[in-house]
């Protein structure tokens, strides 16, 4: 096939070939004076020096890949033609203008030691100011989920001094010192101290109070605190990770449960966008797609498809407000924002260490209370309210030390007993003990806690699971938390998405399951794969009772399960077994 070209192939022109091409699944060869081509690598496309009104001759064993880069040449390379790709995490349409807060400007070059070091006390100085003021605005009940700085910067500090001391510049030793960490709350502590020693701090807040209009948000690093704050007027997020699997991140989930669209791309794709111009995010195809600058039509198609997702949501939610005959479908809340479904049979798990993670002191009893409180009033299902889940990749400034979940809140008594009373007076309100060890973990909760205060046990780890008789006979109910679970059981990090279907984490919870039913004890599973139907077929196939999920995905799952038998779902769970 011969074509013209409309421009000459230059860089723009080229990447866009070259991504066309790398979307096909057949090879394209470009031929040009004596010279070839392979369309999926930029520099053979380069070298070609195809000038705009020379002829190229077009190679495949495929018409369709054929046709498909023909279309982009005679379209005059429109890149409406070529999306650039992005790993879907949050599904939904965000259009609106990009606010970019991608910012690799260090400052300054490199100094002496001395200087350096100074600039290094200077940042973690105004980084502590700036974290203490910023608690100090927002109330605590809406900051939900700011990430507890003040005791990662504690942290940081003297290994980055230490560093600079090295002789490292001061940006590299943030970086050095604050990248790859065990949580996403890390990311944001970097990202406040770059910003210090570039002095652009508060520059994310400025830049979206500046506008009203309809947002979409290109950050570094994208971290719960940053997805809790949010204004309304931000509708999707593209954060730059080179790790796609971090789609369990504490970030993540919030916007899950938000349904906030959220994407993860690689850097050179958020160097593409420009500040302030138009830009679509379409997440519901894997890979995501950006348009940046879309023409109107491209704009006219996304609205069109957004509206129309807008309104089958609401359709959904309506058609979901039955119950179903098989299980009990609640959602996970880890913020009063969160939006509660009509239909939901409760709150499977309130996540109160989000609620309360910008606080430096303890909440007092009241302010939990409140906090619940306004959580139990969209519902008039039970409110299952989990202890502070802190410690570890989860810290709490009030929550020091090196254990986990309720080995932690049994170092401090106070703290926990304050929390009991606080949901005892929720109405409908239980509570739920986040990594049960055995049942001296149950009994040392239920001597804390109000009279009358049903106490369940959360199983995470395959020794909970195979203690399930003693805790069952403790406990009053059980949740599963199959995220913790699975890793536990495979040895395998979060971000790495261990599998919850793995025939060994399900012999977990088919024993659990056993275990507390044998006691008169009902079962949640509260961990993502329950909001998937087919993860679902299987959980309520082994005889759990309730699945507690997202916001979001709330009546997808119900929707999902509606026309399914118990028969069924019993054989999806043995097809899963060993």
């Amino acid at each position: 096939m011969k074509l013209l070209l409309p421009d000459a192939l230059h860089a723009r022109p080229a990447d866009l070939l070259v991504r066309r091409a790398a979307e096909l699944p057949a090879r394209v060869v470009v031929h040009c004076r004596g010279k070839r081509a392979d369309a999926r690598k930029i520099l053979e496309v380069l070298a070609l020096g195809a000038q705009k009104g020379e002829s190229v001759e077009l190679e495949s064993d495929d018409p369709e890949s054929l046709a498909a880069i023909a279309a982009l040449i005679t379209q005059e390379f429109d890149p409406d033609l070529v999306p650039a790709r992005a790993a879907s995490v949050v599904e939904g349409i965000a259009i609106g203008h990009a606010v970019v807060l991608v910012d690799d400007d260090d400052g300054a070059g490199a100094g002496t030691v001395a200087e350096e070091r100074a600039r290094v006390v200077a940042a973690f100085a105004c980084t502590r100011s700036d974290v203490s003021a910023l608690l100090a605005r927002l109330p605590a009940a809406e900051a939900a989920l700011f990430a507890p700085e003040l005791t990662i910067l504690e942290a940081l500090e003297g290994a980055v001094l230490a560093r600079v001391e090295g002789g490292e510049r001061a940006t590299d030793a943030v970086r050095g010192e604050a990248s790859g960490g065990p949580t996403d709350l890390v990311d944001d502590a970097r990202q406040r101290l770059l910003d210090a020693i570039r002095g652009t701090v508060g520059a994310r807040e400025r830049r979206l109070a500046e506008t009203a209009q309809p947002t979409v948000l290109v950050v570094e690093g994208v971290t719960p605190s940053l997805v809790a704050v949010l204004p309304a007027h931000v509708v999707g997020v593209i954060a730059v990770t080179e790790d796609e699997a971090a789609g369990t991140s504490h970030a993540a989930i919030l916007a899950r449960g938000r349904g906030l669209p959220l994407a993860y791309v690689a850097p050179h794709v958020a160097a593409g966008i420009e500040d302030g111009a138009a830009l679509i995010l379409d997440t519901t195809t894997a890979p995501a797609r950006i348009w940046s600058g879309p023409s109107e039509t491209t704009l006219a198609d996304a609205t069109r498809r957004r509206d129309a997702l807008a309104a089958d949501a609401r359709v959904a939610e309506a058609q979901a407000s039955t119950p179903l005959a098989l299980v009990a479908v609640r959602v996970n809340v880890g913020s009063t924002r969160d939006h509660v479904p009509a239909g939901a049979e409760g709150i499977g798990l309130l996540r109160t260490e989000l609620v309360f993670a910008d606080r430096e002191r303890p909440p007092s009893e009241d302010e939990q209370a409140e906090a619940y409180g306004v959580v139990a009033a969209k519902t008039t299902g039970p409110v299952v309210i989990r202890l502070f889940d802190a410690g570890g990749d989860k810290p709490l400034a009030f929550l020091p030390g090196e254990a986990r979940g309720i080995a932690l809140l049994r170092a401090h008594p106070g703290v926990l007993a304050a929390q009991l009373r606080a949901i005892a007076r929720v109405d409908r309100g239980a509570v739920l003990i986040p990594l049960v060890r055995g049942r001296e973990d149950v009994d040392a909760v239920r001597a804390l806690a109000p009279s009358g205060l049903a106490i369940g046990a959360m199983v995470e780890t395959p020794e909970a699971a195979g203690d399930i008789d003693a805790l069952a006979a403790a406990a009053d109910f059980v949740c599963i938390g199959t995220n913790d679970l699975s890793c536990e059981t495979l040895g395998i990090a979060r971000a790495a998405g261990p599998d919850a279907l793995d025939p060994r984490v399900l012999a977990h919870v088919r024993r659990t399951v056993e275990g507390a039913h044998a006691r008169g004890r009902k079962v949640t599973v509260c961990g993502e794969i329950a909001g998937d139907p087919r993860g679902a077929r299987v959980l309520v196939g082994l005889g759990v009772d309730a699945l507690s999920v997202a916001p979001a995905r709330f009546a997808p799952l119900k929707l999902a399960l509606a026309g399914v038998t118990l028969e069924h779902c019993r054989t999806s769970s043995r097809s899963h077994l060993p």
